[in-house]
């Protein structure tokens, strides 16, 4: 049961590609000195081409010397990421931070450069073991590996480089956010579900007030990632209904509900079972996590319109992006939270949230610091318009209601009449895809 839990912790973790690296160097390292020893003791030496075998003092001067160099290499590797690290925290978000050390790139070139230098350092020590007084397979191997490291290291120069760009970084938050939805939406594709209630308003008040149970969490921290495939398929194993109290990104205690579920017959269950097709860690993380991306953004977009730093054209970029998700989750609709088994039986009702809410959590913050700011709020106003294009009527109308919050929190004693006309012109192309222009609601 802790298998897949376990493994996805592995795998999401900063040390597992440089730990799998390692472990390859070691048995490398010891099958080249084995290999060599062996050709070494048919006379193989005369087969090779001349300029693959070098003597015993050679290979240890050429060992300890890429020994020396690839250390070298890491260590100025670690240094550009703390570098890279402190520019996260300082201008950006601290939990940007993760996107970074999450890298496949950055973990595979940290990975190469430590199963390196083992590997010379290990070769360094066996080599002992026989006293041969040519290698061939040691020095060809050693220097291969040198000019991999190379080519990784000006590749991993180059990546620093532009991962320190915040234009890419917000780049690979939006990729995030959106490779979310189309999980979901695929996760979805076998499962049926429905928006609506299959009971009438007296058949869900029966329900509540029938002999429930209710499942507490064994931890404290957030909800990573719960498994509903999972919870589906056991559920109609178990002839169980349950329904989630939680959902992704809430902070729950030792002690918390988590779910609340109903036995529809006399068969027996193992609940702790359920419990474990929920990850809870002292992060959160934006393996299924929606809003934590959105707020990634909405705090880069924050710093950059302080006073500190002033930047606002970053603060547009991130805006634009979150147009983009929310849009995108617009057009596919919120999460359908009843879920039901081959045969057609509820199995899993989903807590899930309201479009209205995403839609103010992402910008309420955004909103009040921006104020002042006409390129703020007019990219706000066109963010909400792009949305708008992908919604239908219920949407359409929660759009309109928070343009319409926007218009009046801003601050009209720093707008000049210029900026009156350019923003009623947005609000005017806004009404347009809204439904509203016989409203004519101006500033």
């Amino acid at each position: 049961m802790y298998i897949k839990p376990m493994f996805r912790k592995i795998h999401k973790s900063f040390w597992y590609l440089p730990a799998f690296y390692s472990v390859f160097a070691l048995l490398l390292a010891y099958a080249s000195v084995e290999m060599d020893h062996f050709l070494a003791g048919v006379g193989a030496q005369d087969q090779f081409p001349r300029f693959m075998v070098t003597d015993r003092e050679n290979t240890r001067v050429i060992l300890s010397a890429l020994a020396t160099s690839i250390l070298t290499m890491t260590a100025i590797t670690f240094s550009s990421i703390m570098v890279l690290l402190s520019t996260y925290l300082s201008q950006y978000s601290p939990r940007t931070l993760t996107n970074f050390i999450s890298d496949t790139v950055t973990r595979r070139v940290l990975g190469i450069f430590i199963g390196s230098f083992l590997y010379f350092v290990l070769v360094l020590l066996w080599m002992n073991i026989s006293d041969q007084p040519m290698f061939m397979l040691v020095p060809t191997l050693s220097v291969l590996l040198s000019a991999i490291c190379l080519g990784f290291f000006v590749y991993f120069i180059h990546h620093v480089g532009n991962w320190i760009q915040v234009s890419n970084l917000i780049q690979d938050i939006t990729d995030n956010c959106l490779a979310i939805l189309q999980t979901k939406e695929a996760g979805k594709a076998h499962l049926n579900a429905s928006e609506t209630s299959p009971w009438s308003s007296w058949e869900s008040d029966e329900l509540k007030m029938s002999v429930h149970r209710v499942a507490s969490s064994k931890r404290s921290g957030f909800i990573q990632f719960i498994d509903i495939d999972a919870f589906v398929k056991k559920a109609a194993e178990d002839d169980l209904l349950i329904r989630l109290d939680k959902k992704i990104g809430d902070y729950v205690d030792e002690g918390t509900g988590l779910f609340t579920y109903w036995s529809l017959s006399d068969g027996s269950y193992h609940i702790d079972e359920y419990i474990e097709h929920i990850q809870i860690g002292g992060q959160r993380t934006t393996e299924q996590d929606l809003e934590f991306g959105i707020q990634k953004l909405t705090e880069i977009a924050l710093r950059a319109i302080s006073p500190g730093i002033n930047d606002p054209q970053t603060a547009i970029n991130c805006i634009q992006r979150l147009g983009k998700i929310l849009a995108r989750l617009a057009e596919r609709s919120m999460e359908e939270p009843y879920l039901y088994d081959r045969e057609k039986n509820l199995r899993v009702i989903l807590k899930t949230t309201t479009f209205a809410h995403v839609l103010y959590k992402t910008f309420y913050q955004i909103r009040f610091y921006s104020r002042q700011d006409v390129s703020v709020i007019a990219t706000i106003i066109d963010a909400l318009t792009m949305i708008a294009e992908k919604s239908e009527g219920p949407l359409k109308e929660a759009v309109w209601k928070f343009a319409k919050a926007v218009g009046s929190g801003i601050d009209r004693s720093a707008l000049i009449d210029l900026d009156y006309i350019y923003l009623n012109s947005k609000l005017d192309e806004l009404a347009k895809q809204t439904g509203h222009t016989k409203e004519n609601y101006h500033l």
